[in-house]
């Protein structure tokens, strides 16, 4: 199909500041423009216009016709928000799209295959906004401007077959000349623009000037122009200020929630799941606590995404109270797994993180994990590395190298915690042990092997190891310690 396609959101601003507030859409609500010197009525809802509010009015003015009217101030963070889903929603339905205005995205259709099906396609598109809570307007046209006019008489679509026809019956104001020449032209009695045109482009240069020439070719329905095509930004942020700021969990939980089902809708229109996410709570402090978040599967279910929120919050302890969120998602690919001949099913890394999170909060830090081994000669001592599912590649032995020798001789058994002992020693040698494992003299003993370290800081250690033989001939390790014995292990 050669053509354009417009996509409006009427009241932008207006929707982009309650798109986070879907409940408000139906009460009377008007937005200020906190920019200009003095703050006024800018956009308002249905319910707010039937009352008799308009846009100019003074908040005075406003309340005084509708005493229930709720005000609500623009929000910057909301529009670039909204502005970069409508590009995002746009780029999935064609490749060429243009940044027009604000809630105004300009599409060419070429080569798409909708001439057949007009309708339902510009259908898809609004329902996809819709799940992100933006109500929009399409109208279809051979011009990038026929379109914006369509798109602005749209109920919610429309499509221009007969351009002339569909032109000359528009008022003259939706062609938005300078207010001076809508006067002269209302005072020559001219209403519809086909009226206008059919002055001719030359009468009216000669009579109102350049001005009124350029408003004639915008009028023409044969006029067209060149899309300053853009690619969507890759940036998936959902952010909110908070009127009263927040100093209990629940209701950020609450917030943060519906932040994520946003981005998740988001990510799922561009074939993406969230491999980060990167929260930051603005503090009525003046500070700022931030964390991110590695999903280590990543994923767009937004209960596991929540869940992976809830878990960080849980644990989280602020000096003041939350007056601002902001949530940023990293995209990613999806995985792909393969199953195997006899798999049922695959293991969920995100739930095991989880639970290792909940609990490294209940027991403490560095108390979960996987135990690795230090680089220490000391017996049992290890590091906890909260690393996940990945298990460490195994060495396998190679036969062939002369260097590497199986292990003889028998066996040690570990006792963990060591068996608290007594042990009698004569001429510097164990002779005699007293332990829940035996009770008796020893008929050998070799050793002592010492070993020592951290011996430069408050972390030094001395051990000394025996190994005995009692008379019924079981083999012990001895250790002693601080001054005290151990039986550290049994040889099988």
């Amino acid at each position: 199909m050669n053509g354009f396609g417009v996509i409006h959101v009427p009241d932008f601003y207006l929707q982009a500041a309650l798109r986070l507030e879907p409940e408000m859409s139906s009460r009377p609500v008007a937005l200020l423009d906190d920019q200009t010197p003095k703050p006024s009525v800018f956009q308002v809802t249905d319910a707010a216009r039937q009352a008799g509010v308009a846009a100019g009015l003074t908040s005075t003015q406003a309340m005084a016709r509708c005493p229930g009217l709720i005000f609500k101030s623009r929000s910057h963070p909301r529009e670039l928000a909204a502005a970069a889903m409508l590009l995002q929603c746009a780029y999935c339905f064609s490749p060429n799209i243009e940044a027009t205005a604000d809630g105004v995205c300009t599409m060419d259709l070429k080569g798409l295959p909708v001439a057949d099906a007009r309708e339902n396609w510009a259908r898809q598109i609004q329902d996809a906004l819709a799940q992100l809570q933006l109500q929009a307007q399409i109208g279809l046209a051979q011009t990038p401007h026929l379109a914006w006019l369509a798109a602005r008489r749209a109920r919610p679509f429309f499509f221009v077959r007969d351009a002339e026809e569909f032109v000359a019956a528009l008022p003259l104001e939706s062609l938005e000349p300078a207010a001076p020449l809508l006067e002269i032209l209302e005072t020559w009695g001219l209403r519809t623009v086909g009226a206008f045109l059919a002055l001719g482009k030359e009468n009216i240069a000669e009579r109102l000037g350049p001005e009124a020439a350029e408003l004639f070719d915008l009028a023409s329905s044969r006029r067209a122009r060149p899309l300053n095509l853009v690619v969507p930004a890759p940036a998936y942020d959902e952010e909110m200020e908070f009127e009263q700021p927040l100093e209990t969990l629940e209701p950020l939980l609450f917030v943060l929630r519906r932040l994520i089902e946003q981005l998740a809708r988001r990510l799922e229109m561009a074939c993406l799941v969230a491999a980060e996410l990167n929260l930051r709570l603005g503090l009525c402090s003046g500070a700022a606590c931030e964390r991110l978040l590695v999903i280590p599967a990543p994923t767009g279910d937004v209960e596991t995404l929540f869940r992976v929120l809830r878990t960080c919050l849980e644990n989280l302890r602020a000096d003041s109270p939350v007056s601002s969120v902001r949530l940023s998602a990293k995209p990613g690919r999806p995985a792909c797994h393969q199953f195997g001949l006899f798999d049922a099913a695959l293991r969920d890394p995100n739930q095991f993180h989880e639970t290792l999170a909940r609990l490294s909060a209940l027991l403490g830090p560095n108390r979960a994990g996987t135990p690795r081994l230090a680089d220490s000669h000391r017996p049992d001592d290890f590091r906890i590395e909260p690393d996940g599912l990945a298990s460490p590649p195994e060495v396998e032995p190679d036969d062939n190298d002369p260097a590497w020798e199986p292990p003889a001789g028998p066996a040690l058994r570990r006792f963990r915690p060591p068996m608290p002992a007594t042990v009698e020693v004569r001429s510097g040698r164990p002779a005699l042990l007293r332990c829940p494992a035996f009770t008796g003299p020893i008929s050998l003993s070799r050793g002592p092997w010492r070993l020592s370290g951290h011996w430069w800081d408050d972390r030094a250690w001395e051990r000394e190891e025996w190994e005995v033989q009692t008379r019924d001939g079981a083999l012990f390790r001895l250790v002693r310690q601080n001054e005290e014995w151990f039986v550290d292990g049994i040889f099988d």
